[in-house]
């Protein structure tokens, strides 16, 4: 398969407030603002004369879709951005938001509270993942730091040759990213430069859509120097994989399943978004479409979270997972599909909240798994409690600090992270 390209190599740049006509459509069609024009047009007026938003600010998810609906391509998007930035230097971030930051010193965090109740084997696995040792080959295989909290889902047979490396603290840094802390990207740039001139890859295969645009597209604009032959999403490595005959489906899975889209899966285009819609039809999966899907897609819920003014609220993060559950099980669907590890942590763990019959929630691993006659290795009991692990420590770590008046400024990333300890 050719290498994918963004479909727009200028996404990642700064606002042109040159070209902006202030037409109000990129907050207008936004799928989570829906705002009317007129107020998208004040919205945006307010955003470039820098003055305080009365909703943007507060609700946006950094999705980027307001870039693909931006005629001119101006990427407010990235004026979004800039202005969380300002904010967070002047205001600084909520206490609570600590318990978010993956790389941030003090432990624990949400991933930290999950990883260290893993079971045995997957803390083995995870342990072996963090080696420095010389890589078996020319091709890295990142996890990203979602699918260290569901290692599982790297224990399909197809995967058996990839040597899997990384751990939280070689973080890409896509949250910090989509959060606007553009100061802690450099820092995060200088730390994977040096680890990935330890193991010398040639090429990288990442584990999620996010991290793979953020190393292709994201950190060479914040100093990441290191120069890979070619970068792709393991959602491009099964495809190639099932053109030449090598996933052996046993049997078809007879399901219907909504899907969940990654929100970077759009700035690869329509060709990378049928990605996943091909590997399900290769299963036997029917796709049922719901109105917030590919370029239109809205965030699982997390994003929720990530404007300083919600600095991870709980509420915002239940609302809008609760959102597209709700959409979810309009479709009539047999269960959800999702293809981001973070989409499956955070649905999962936001539909805890729901009383009686609940929709299967699947990543698309797992339904490879199932298709090709494997043990599945993330089983439903596993699921469970991984989300209930996530819910539980945001209630004990977090919701006390709901109401605290106390500002934090996120930690400066060294170069070298700390000693590996899975015992957070």
């Amino acid at each position: 398969m050719n290498e994918i390209k963004p479909v727009n190599i200028d996404f990642f740049s700064e606002f042109d407030e040159k070209a902006c006509t202030r037409c109000g459509l990129c907050f207008h069609d936004c799928p989570i603002m829906h705002l009317p024009l007129a107020k998208s047009i004040q919205e945006i007026n307010r955003l470039i004369n820098g003055e305080k938003t009365e909703i943007v600010l507060k609700k946006c998810q950094s999705c980027f879709s307001c870039n693909f609906y931006c005629p001119e391509n101006a990427r407010p998007a990235s004026l979004i951005l800039k202005r969380w930035y300002e904010q967070y230097q002047e205001e600084g971030l909520k206490k609570r938001g600590e318990y978010f930051m993956t790389l941030y010193p003090h432990y624990p965090n949400f991933r930290t509270h999950v990883i260290d109740k893993l079971p045995e084997s997957m803390k083995e696995l995870v342990k072996k993942w963090a080696a420095l040792t010389p890589l078996k080959g020319v091709t890295l295989t990142y996890p990203g730091c979602n699918v260290i909290t569901f290692p599982e889902l790297t224990q399909l047979s197809i995967f058996q040759d990839l040597d899997i490396r990384g751990r939280l603290e070689y973080c890409c840094g896509e949250t910090l990213f989509r959060t606007g802390y553009a100061d802690k990207l450099f820092q995060i740039t200088k730390r994977l430069d040096k680890w990935f001139n330890t193991l010398k890859p040639k090429n990288l295969i990442v584990m999620c859509t996010a991290g793979t645009n953020v190393f292709k597209n994201v950190l060479p604009h914040y100093g990441l120097t290191y120069k890979f032959d070619s970068i792709k999403s393991y959602i491009q490595y099964i495809w190639e994989k099932i053109e030449r005959g090598e996933v052996k489906i046993k049997e078809k899975l007879d399901m219907k399943v909504t899907i969940q889209e990654s929100c970077y899966a759009k700035m690869f285009g329509d060709e990378y978004m049928d990605l996943p819609r091909k590997i399900l039809n290769h299963l036997g999966v029917k796709v049922i479409e719901t109105k917030a899907c590919r370029e239109n897609m809205r965030c699982c819920g997390i994003g929720g979270g990530f404007s300083v003014n919600s600095a991870y609220h709980p509420l915002s993060l239940i609302q809008s997972g609760m959102r597209n559950l709700r959409e979810f099980k309009e479709t009539k669907a047999d269960a959800i599909c999702v293809y981001c590890a973070g989409c499956l942590a955070t649905l999962t763990t936001v539909q805890k909240l729901i009383m009686g019959k609940k929709m299967k929630i699947f990543h698309i691993n797992e339904l490879i798994q199932k298709a090709m006659g494997e043990e599945p290795s993330l089983t439903e009991k596993a699921k469970k409690q991984r989300a209930s692990h996530f819910f539980w420590g945001i209630i004990k770590k977090q919701m006390p600090k709901l109401l605290s008046l106390k500002k934090i400024k996120i930690a400066d990333i060294a170069e070298d992270p700390p000693s590996y300890d899975i015992a957070y």
